[in-house]
């Protein structure tokens, strides 16, 4: 399927008329010099900063999937600590890529535009995202498809070129098509926003430094030093970056930053502390079972849906046909939508007490949900794809219907008490409260109730605030 947006996109992707495997570095140099037909720079830099979100969003997300593939009764005794390690490095790496999605909104803030939260359902392909989207437990083919789109412009010395070959070999074997580094198109942006002619400071708008998110909010005991794994050979990571920008400079470290914790080809070894996610991708590629003898994988499908009112599921789809499971999965998109909804709420305009409910109810149930998914996502890869056979399920990750986000305080507060109301629906079934997840299940429907309690107090506060605002805009 292609993108709408690829029309716009000559200056990055080579004419169509092209070979299809050519990449965006073919015309990333053409940049700053004149932006698309219908856009100014200013709108260009917001196009672009929103494929990178979007980017940002489907690495996560499939990285995530991976790295829970991981593990399994399958997995011999004496492999476990390894397969756990790896698991540890992919989700730190999932983790850093949050970070990149929010420093990405962090910066369409700056230039005064809207969140950009979405991403395409798969499967799905364009010519600007890295390789065709797909949920897919984690292979050595995977593995490869994930050192390329993370790798640097010039490998560095230690891959042979009989390595490099193999990588982009099994590489081109799973995606089916070309594959993108994702580092041309941040270099694409770097050069836009050095460009003082195509932005200049009238573009930028730093009132919005307060409105965005931190660190202080985000890294929660991520940083260097403190990165949150006890996983033998894992200390260093995650290494999460959430950057504001303030000036041409701030946003020019932030897009660096990203660019540089996803490629750097760390020339110093395999060992350098800061390796970057092509380093790390790399080192697990080497170690990952190549000869058939072992299975480090859950046998979880690709790309899975939850179960709806239109029986089976789309071409390259594979539908959870088991009760319990295809519970457990409408579950997961449910709280997946949460996380996205407290992400997007946590930009909204301060308010009255804007801060300490951005700093306090939003942001502690935006880690929640992290916890909860990846919760759920262990439920659900215990569970039989369908009645009978040694298949399992696997956790969903499908877009809600819509990302139309609400435009204010208390309309936000509104969809999060729907959305809990809806998991709560699910939660007190049959099929759910008498599983083997039972136990989780309530201890989240308990969390639930605490969190409608504290958040209607905070929708009528909202909606008061509201209408004295209408009220005074009526009297003047």
């Amino acid at each position: 399927m292609r993108a709408r947006n690829e029309r716009h996109l000559a200056s990055l992707l080579a004419p169509l008329h092209e070979a299809h495997g050519a990449t965006l570095s073919a015309r990333a140099s053409e940049a700053a010099v004149a932006p698309p037909p219908e856009f100014t720079f200013r709108e260009y830099s917001v196009f672009l900063l929103t494929i990178g979100a979007q980017i940002e969003h489907s690495l996560m997300v499939q990285y995530l999937y991976a790295a829970w593939s991981l593990g399994g009764s399958q997995v011999p005794e004496e492999r476990r600590d390894a397969v756990a390690a790896w698991r540890q490095i992919i989700l730190g790496i999932a983790k850093e890529e949050m970070g990149h999605l929010v420093t990405v909104q962090n910066l369409l803030r700056f230039l005064g535009a809207p969140l950009a939260l979405d991403r395409e359902d798969y499967p799905w392909d364009s010519g600007l995202a890295p390789y065709p989207f797909a949920l897919e437990r984690l292979t050595r083919s995977t593995l490869a498809k994930y050192v390329i789109a993370e790798s640097p412009e010039t490998w560095p010395d230690d891959v042979s070129v009989a390595e490099r070959q193999e990588i982009e070999t099994l590489a081109a074997g799973t995606s089916g098509s070309h594959i993108n580094r994702v580092g041309v198109l941040y270099k694409a942006l770097i050069d836009l926003f050095k460009d003082a002619r195509a932005l200049p400071v009238s573009a930028f708008h730093p009132e919005t430094y307060p409105l965005q998110a931190s660190w202080d909010e985000f890294g929660r005991g991520y940083g260097k030093g403190a990165r949150g794994s006890s996983i033998a050979g894992t200390e260093k990571t995650p290494d999460v970056l959430v950057l504001r920008a303030a000036s041409r400079s701030d946003a020019l470290s932030a897009l660096s930053a990203i660019a540089e914790q996803g490629e750097a080809p760390s020339t110093r070894g395999a060992t350098d502390d800061e390796a970057s996610h092509f380093r790390r991708f790399l080192n697990v590629f080497r170690a990952f079972p190549k000869d058939g003898g072992w299975e480090a994988t859950v046998a979880v499908p690709t790309n899975p849906v939850a179960p709806g009112l239109a029986a089976g599921a789309g071409e390259g789809q594979t539908a959870i046909k088991d009760e319990q499971a295809g519970l457990w999965a409408n579950l997961f998109n449910i709280r997946y939508r949460m996380l996205l909804s407290y992400l997007a709420h946590s930009y909204s305009p301060a308010g009255v007490s804007g801060l300490e409910r951005r700093q306090g109810v939003v942001i502690n149930r935006l880690f929640g949900e992290m916890y909860n998914l990846r919760a759920i996502a262990s439920i659900l890869t215990r569970r039989p794809l369908e009645a009978a056979g040694a298949a399992r399920a696997g956790a969903p990750f499908q877009m809600p219907y819509s990302l139309v986000l609400p435009d204010n305080d208390a309309a936000f507060w509104r969809l999060h008490l729907d959305l809990i109301e809806a998991s709560r629906n699910l939660l007190s079934r049959p099929a759910i409260s008498a599983s083997d997840g039972a136990a989780y299940a309530a201890s989240l429907l308990s969390l639930d109730a605490a969190a409608t309690e504290e958040m209607a107090l905070y929708a009528t506060a909202a909606d008061v605030r509201t209408g004295a605002r209408r009220m005074t805009g009526a009297l003047a």
